[in-house]
C-alpha cells in the first residue's frame, strides 16, 4: 500500500516505468539485501529468493519503449552475471561471463576458471546482471 502525503491515506497504487530510448549495454542490478527500520535499531538480512530472467532467450524490452524506432532495437541477449555468495557479515563475488571467441560460458572464481554451463546461470546467487543489445537486428 502506497501513503498519499495529500489526502493521508492509503490507497492501492502501481508503478509504470516507459523508456524512449535503449542502451547498448544493459545492466540490471537485483535487490539482494534488505533494510527495515525499527524502534531500536536497523534490521539488515540478505535476499535469496530466486530471480527467474531470460538466459537464453532474448531479453525483449520493447513493450516498455515509447519510441517507434527505438522500440525494434530493445532485443538483448545475457552475457555476464555477477553472483554473490554468503551473507551480510562477510560474502564472495565471483562472475559467469560468456566468450564470443570460444562460443562458451566461463565461470570466474578469483584465480580459478572453469566451464560453465547454461542451466546453471540462474540461480540465487545471481546479483547484477548484464545484457548487450542483440547485434542481429
Amino acid at each position: 500500500m502506497w501513503y498519499c502525503s495529500k489526502c493521508k491515506k492509503h490507497s492501492r497504487a502501481f508503478k509504470k516505468l516507459d523508456l524512449w530510448n535503449t542502451p547498448d549495454i544493459l545492466i540490471l542490478h537485483l535487490k539482494r539485501f534488505q533494510y527495515a527500520q525499527t524502534l531500536s535499531f536497523v534490521h539488515r538480512q540478505k535476499l535469496d529468493d530466486l530471480v527467474n530472467f531470460p538466459s537464453d532467450a532474448p531479453l525483449d524490452l520493447s513493450s516498455y519503449v515509447l519510441s517507434s524506432e527505438s522500440s525494434k532495437k530493445a532485443m538483448y541477449e545475457l552475457y555476464a552475471v555477477s553472483e554473490h555468495s554468503g551473507g551480510l557479515g562477510g560474502g564472495h563475488y565471483t562472475a559467469t561471463v560468456y566468450n564470443d571467441e570460444a562460443q562458451q560460458w566461463f565461470h570466474y572464481n578469483d584465480a580459478h576458471v572453469s566451464r560453465a554451463s547454461l542451466s546453471n546461470i540462474v540461480s540465487k546467487q545471481a546479483y547484477v546482471l548484464f545484457y548487450r543489445r542483440r547485434r542481429d537486428i
